[in-house]
């Protein structure tokens, strides 16, 4: 697996080769230092199964530098690593198509499997950008029964049709405990299935865009 990491802090690079070896039994680890870099090697570069990317970079900034490199690399998967974990730049990195959004504050566990997710086919988002709202129950049914913010945050991987072994890699909880949280959210919005949960909850306006 080639992996291309833009990145401009040594030993944060450093760690996270050690954790990327997990991913993959001999991984093809490049680091460069800035966007500028990148777009300047591109020609050269061997095929990238996979491309990380932080967002405070001397120079291009993560975003700017993500959509040239996008156009120069469209079958290239982007990741974006970053210390911040604003929703609205996760959001928005969502938006310009990055395909995942790992806080470098996250475990080696959490950063492998947003990873495993990312690579077969899905998109990673951290519960800032999944939460509606932080610390406040959202009305949702004419019983006015309520969902709570991690139960929003399932209702809207479920609604974009993830698996409920997918919804505990993305927000780190055990299968067991999702299969709780859907049983819970089917009887607030008095529905029967998945199908008729993701009708009812943008029905309702509680879901994010679809492309998220």
């Amino acid at each position: 697996m080639n992996i291309l990491l833009i990145d401009d802090h040594p030993l944060f690079c450093d760690g996270l080769k050690g954790i990327l070896v997990e991913l993959d039994r001999s991984p093809v680890i490049r680091v460069v230092g800035s966007c500028e870099e990148v777009l300047e090697l591109v020609q050269s570069l061997d095929e990238i199964d996979l491309l990380l990317l932080d967002l405070n970079l001397p120079g291009m900034n993560g975003l700017e530098g993500m959509q040239q490199i996008r156009h120069q690399m469209p079958a290239t998967p982007i990741v974006i690593l970053s210390a911040s974990e604003d929703r609205d730049k996760v959001l928005r990195a969502i938006e310009l198509g990055a395909k995942g959004y790992i806080p470098k504050s996250s475990s080696s566990e959490i950063i492998l499997n947003a990873l495993r997710l990312v690579l077969s086919g899905g998109v990673y988002l951290p519960m800032a950008a999944l939460d509606t709202v932080n610390t406040h129950h959202v009305t949702v049914s004419k019983d006015e029964q309520t969902l709570t913010p991690r139960q929003l945050a399932v209702l809207k991987l479920l609604a974009n049709g993830h698996t409920n072994k997918a919804i505990g890699k993305i927000l780190d909880m055990a299968e067991n405990t999702v299969r709780v949280h859907v049983s819970a959210i089917l009887h607030v919005l008095d529905v029967t299935n998945r199908t008729e949960a993701s009708v009812a909850a943008r029905r309702l306006g509680v879901l994010i865009d679809d492309s998220i």
